[in-house]
Formats: structure tokens, sequence, C-alpha cells
């Protein structure tokens, strides 16, 4: 069975087109590099300067809001009973670890979304 049906013409390759100018042949032994540009002593490499994403105060909120954190975790350590035989709740379950500690967490929690989304 043959692949080639009568009907339809198979498109016939065009010849290559030769360049217009002719290249001159270099060595394969030399490399084709440009000459490096010459360096003056009173010439610097000037850099741009990359912007951060966020700005200094942005950073000093954060580092607010890190050490709030840690004051909210200090103010919720400790808690050991003075006579391991006597249960004392006010130790655990004291004003200081039940409502002023999470304040100081959730205080630190706003402080960092605020210094992250201020401008």
């Amino acid at each position: 069975m043959s692949t080639n049906r009568p009907g339809k013409k198979r498109p016939q390759p065009t010849p290559r087109q030769q360049p217009t100018q002719a290249t001159p042949a270099v060595p394969t032994n030399q490399k084709t590099t440009a000459p490096a540009p010459q360096r003056t002593p009173s010439s610097r490499v000037t850099r741009e300067k990359k912007e951060l994403v966020f700005n200094r105060n942005n950073y000093i909120l954060l580092a607010a809001a890190g050490v709030v954190m840690l004051l909210g975790i200090a103010l919720m350590s400790g808690g050991g009973m003075k006579d391991p035989n006597v249960w004392d709740e006010n130790v655990i379950y004291s004003t200081r670890r039940m409502v002023i500690a999470p304040i100081f967490m959730l205080g630190a929690m706003v402080l960092g979304v605020v210094a992250i989304f201020r401008k």
C-alpha cells in the first residue's frame, strides 16, 4: 500500500539562500572577543540601589511586635507550686496568665500586621 495519494502533491523543498555578504574565514584556534574596556583609576562601578520591601519604620514596628510577643510569653511562664502536695489554683489561673499575657500576645500580632501592611 502506497502512502502517496494521487490527488495530493508534496511541497518541494526550497533551496537555501546564500548570504548576501561574504563572511571572513576565522581560524578555529582564535577567539573572537571584543577587547576589554580600559578602566581608569577614577572610574567607579555604579551599582543600582535596590529598593527594599519595607522601610526603616516597618522594621522597627516588626521588632517592637517581637519584643511585645516575648513579653507576653514571659508573663505566661512560671506557675510552679510552692508545695507539691498542695494544689493552689490561684497560681495557675492567675489574672496575669489568663488575661494580661494573652492581651500582650494579641497586641503583638496586631502590631505585626500593622507593620507589614503599613506603607
